[in-house]
């Protein structure tokens, strides 16, 4: 593939090819692949020509686009400031900037207005057949759901999900994306050792060096809370990397050897041999635990501790203490015990009300009230894996029990192992199969070959295969 350049200067060069039925286009840059798509031709052309002004940017170096349609072919230049003009002009083309330091979205900002009027004038540049159908106009995300001629996801999908790409990135090797619980934003590192932030129509935010070597990542991105505002942190051996969601440097809280960071809420809790701490401010503050009780989870600037019978409470570091006393379910008789805290509830074991077995309820754990449970034989817990993933905002699942929390309905499949909470739906390990559960108590087994989902991107399920992410529509 050639590559128009400076003298001494190669660009990298973004490949778009639009579909016969024009609306898809595949983009390949640097060995990267993604699919963008449209209601509309002009959308279709707007989103594989922003996929590599934002790649321009993110580098701080100009990119050569080959264009093609069934109409022809057209050779383009992306600029990092959001400029696209025609490559067969290179008297117009500004000087090359210097790259970038950490910040990859200089350039970025007020672009939008830029890229639209000027890539109609670069297309213009070049005469022949198909301009008009290459001129774009202003509008909101290209990603559909419903495109029935969408690519193919090329392996069978998870239980309520299509097997059709909204859109993919590549994934650096061995990792995984993380999704904000809310649905909102998507996290991954990529082959080039970037930390990527993408909306849930797969728009980029965001993008930026990582300041470690990539094989240092343990665990994947998560979104918390850090100093009050929310994050992505990447954690290594040594430190905790937290990038402001809005964009910037990242803060670097440094870890000691026997500290142990947990993300069961929405702040990171760090346990460190006997003491507890909060990441804020760039370093580990003490959080002081009140004799009898065990630190459960951090939400922002307090630490929940319970103890194995009784009330909870909340710990700032300053040492005030908010006792919240969990109140009685109606289906309950006396407490048994709190077994977890995960995300922002309680899970406490009740005695049944009426005949054997017990209650198992989830309480908030601001107010004490219970939002759901379902009755449960004795020794259903024994095996329970304390995840904070089965804790969604839909549906909540622990040990066999789901449960939606804004109605109470609930169900108990026994046996049933949960790992992910997706929407309406809890994935997870029943007698050697993965299934899907929801609250109606009947599982769906996934198909041989299908994966389990990491989380759910506005409507679309995040599923990773071969090293790519996949966004997914409903089915």
């Amino acid at each position: 593939m050639s590559r128009a350049s400076r003298p001494g200067q190669t660009r990298p060069t973004a490949v778009i090819t639009i579909a016969p039925d024009e609306r898809s286009a595949e983009i390949h840059i640097e060995g990267h692949r993604q699919v963008v798509t449209g209601q509309v031709p002009t959308d279709t052309r707007r989103a594989a020509l922003d996929t590599a002004t934002e790649y321009a940017a993110r580098i701080g170096l100009p990119v050569l686009i080959d264009a093609r349609d069934a109409n022809g072919y057209w050779r383009l230049v992306a600029t990092p400031d959001g400029v696209v003009q025609s490559a067969e002009h290179p008297e117009e083309e500004p000087p090359l900037p210097s790259r970038p330091g950490t910040d990859p979205a200089d350039g970025r900002a007020g672009r939008g207005m830029v890229i639209i009027g000027a890539a109609a004038v670069a297309l213009a540049l070049v005469a022949g057949v198909g301009i008009a159908s290459w001129h774009l106009l202003p509008g909101e995300s290209t990603a559909s759901t419903e495109d029935p001629d969408a690519p193919a996801l090329g392996h069978p999908a998870p239980a309520g999900f299509a097997d059709t790409v909204v859109f993919d990135h590549v994934l650096a090797p061995g990792s995984r994306p993380g999704v904000s619980r809310d649905g909102e934003q998507i996290a991954f590192v990529d082959p080039d050792e970037r930390l990527n932030l993408l909306s849930a129509d797969g728009t980029r935010e965001w993008a930026a060096d990582l300041p470690v070597d990539g094989a240092e990542i343990i665990g994947v991105p998560r979104f918390v809370l850090y100093d009050g505002d929310p994050a992505v942190v990447l954690e290594t051996s040594g430190e905790l990397l937290f990038w402001p969601v809005g964009g910037g440097a990242p803060d670097s809280v440094e870890l000691g050897t026997e500290s142990s960071p947990q993300y069961v809420g929405e702040s990171v809790l760090v346990r460190s041999e006997d003491e507890r701490h909060l990441a804020s401010g760039g370093e580990l503050v003490e959080v002081g635990i009140p004799e009898g009780g065990g630190a459960m989870l951090a939400d922002g600037d307090r630490v929940l501790v319970a103890v194995a019978h009784g009330p909870w409470s909340w710990v700032d570091p300053a040492g005030a203490i908010e006792e919240v006393d969990p109140r009685r379910p109606d289906e309950a008789g006396e407490m048994l015990g709190v077994v977890t805290a995960l995300r922002e509830y309680v899970v406490v074991r009740w005695e049944a009300l009426r005949g054997d077995g017990e209650y198992l309820a989830f309480h908030d754990s601001g107010t004490g009230e219970p939002v759901g449970g379902a009755g449960i034989a004795e020794g259903a817990l024994e095996d329970a894996e304390h995840r904070s993933g089965p804790i969604g905002t839909e549906t909540l699942a622990y040990g066999p029990a789901v449960v939606d929390p804004e109605n109470g309905e609930s169900t108990v499949v026994d046996g049933f192992e949960p790992t992910v909470a997706v929407g309406p739906r809890v994935y997870g390990e029943l007698g050697g199969s993965t299934v899907a559960v929801g609250t109606d108590g009947e599982p769906t087994e996934l198909d041989e070959g299908a994966q389990v989902p990491v989380g759910l991107l506005g409507e679309h399920a995040v599923v990773v295969h071969d090293e790519h992410l996949y966004a997914i529509p409903p089915r």
